[in-house]
């Protein structure tokens, strides 16, 4: 069953998607007759004589961790909401929940994981489907993300006959910004659902799902840490799960723990020590203290199914994959060209090789996202600016449009901005046979811009030409961007 926002690829779109899983042959037939915005590509697949993988050697097994989002409703109308129910209920008018048809298709993902996670996009347990979802997933570690508040005595009742093995209540205490708005009703209301599953449980004589919260913590909770801590420990909580906000605009930074990350840092730190003392588990991510930087624990371990289930996220990140998945097996898919080349960027382990978004990722490096964070006087238009030059590299002015490019890659505080800039610098340089130059450009493309799926098919070629002429890809730091 289709995503009915989805967009599917015309035939342009099917070719270059053939690049990336590695169907060389299959490109070249939809690319035989192009004559027009994929001239370029089609020319640099005449110039491979054979069709080896690059990066071949960074395959992994399946995802462990499946994440899937099951309901894109939600009526609690938080601050914090990223996924756009700060001021809605519901984010598409006539789409309210994954279906039991479009779940059966994750299914041989679910089949390869450890553990599968039920998790919004808005209230997970909006969708009435939700018991029979969680059956199909058993055998497997289950967790399952809520307010609580729609909870009822019977709907406990089905999540311990479904095997469920984890439910975990999001519950920040007192925060303007976070769960319930800190309003003292919601946070009684998560209380007494806690007890209704413990009173269930015992009375049915399950022990399962055990109970866990999840907290987010901004500078209004930092304070509430150890209280929380007090509180998990007394309704019988498993697991204190810690998240930091991450801000969407001037209003949730002044709340966020970025106005002085440090000094909340060893607040935090300070208050998971106490609390593992005591007993109770409390990690923030896998973690066991917030780290000024980290290396990802996402990368080859998860696998997230947003709203459009056809096309994951590999961390509750902002990086978006370039392909959307199209019916080959899961093995194709998650080791596609782009998930090998995502893999060989944190092998690399340094920020000249990450892409921008892990760069400064709050998981990953929360101090360099703290530090992007401040508040800052950039007002450059780089909308306005790439337009200018488009319309300049239209009408055959290259050089002038050039120069704006290099002016956005140097200005623009935004990588998406910076990733777009580099495609047309980059694509020039195909023009002008300068394949190192290009090679090295499109490598700073999908670093600012991962999602851009022509910037990967491009990659790939110049990837395989480059060591088909014994240029080598490892030889190409000659060609870093000085020039930009």
């Amino acid at each position: 069953m289709n995503h009915p926002k989805t967009n599917w690829p015309d035939n342009k779109g099917q070719a270059l998607r053939a690049i990336l899983v590695d169907d060389l042959d299959k490109a070249r037939g939809l690319l035989k007759e192009e004559h027009g915005e994929l001239n370029l590509v089609r020319g640099l697949l005449d110039e491979i004589d054979k069709n080896p993988k690059p990066l071949k050697h960074l395959t992994a097994r399946l995802p462990e961790d499946i994440l899937i989002a099951v309901s894109y409703t939600c009526g609690i109308g938080c601050q914090m909401c990223s996924s756009g129910f700060a001021d809605r209920s519901s984010i598409f008018d006539d789409y309210k929940h994954l279906s039991p048809e479009q779940f059966d298709e994750l299914l041989p993902w679910i089949d390869a994981a450890n553990l599968v996670v039920y998790v919004g996009t808005g209230e997970t347990l909006d969708s009435h489907h939700i018991y029979d979802l969680v059956k199909k997933s058993a055998g497997k570690s289950s967790t399952l993300i809520t307010s609580g508040v729609p909870l009822t005595k019977e709907k406990i009742k089905r999540l311990i006959d479904s095997n469920l093995e984890t439910i975990c209540f999001s519950f920040d205490g007192i925060t303007s910004a976070g769960h319930g708005s800190g309003n003292k009703k919601y946070s009684e209301t998560i209380l007494d659902r806690i007890d209704k599953v413990q009173a269930l449980k015992k009375e049915l004589g399950s022990e399962t799902p055990k109970v866990m919260i999840n907290m987010v913590l901004n500078n209004e909770n930092v304070d509430q840490l150890e209280e929380m801590i007090d509180l998990a420990l007394s309704k019988g909580a498993s697991r204190l799960l810690l998240s930091i906000m991450t801000p969407l605009d001037d209003d949730l930074f002044k709340k966020s723990i970025f106005t002085d990350f440090k000094y909340y840092q060893e607040k935090i730190n300070r208050a998971i020590k106490t609390g593992n003392e005591k007993g109770l588990q409390v990690q923030i991510g896998d973690a066991d203290e917030i780290k000024d930087s980290q290396s990802c624990s996402s990368v080859d371990k998860m696998l997230v199914f947003n709203e459009d289930h056809y096309l994951p996220s590999v961390c509750c990140g902002p990086i978006t994959m370039p392909i959307k998945i199209m019916g080959e097996s899961p093995d194709t898919y998650w080791n596609s060209f782009p998930f090998r080349y995502f893999r060989s960027m944190h092998a690399q382990g340094n920020a000249e090789s990450l892409p921008a978004a892990c760069d400064t990722c709050w998981a990953m490096h929360p101090l360099k996202f703290a530090e992007k964070m401040q508040p800052g006087n950039n007002n450059f238009d780089a909308f306005l600016h790439y337009s200018k030059a488009g319309e300049l590299k239209r009408n055959n002015l290259w050089a002038e449009a050039e120069k704006i490019y290099k002016t956005i890659i140097e200005k623009s505080p935004d990588p998406t901005w910076k990733g777009k800039a580099y495609f047309h610098l980059a694509e020039q340089k195909i023009r002008e046979k300068n394949y190192p130059r290009a090679y090295a450009l499109f490598q700073e493309t999908v670093k600012n811009y991962y999602e851009h799926q022509l910037a990967f098919a491009y990659l790939y070629l110049l990837m395989l030409i480059l060591e088909q002429n014994r240029n080598g890809v490892h030889e190409h730091a000659q060609y870093a961007c000085t020039d930009v």
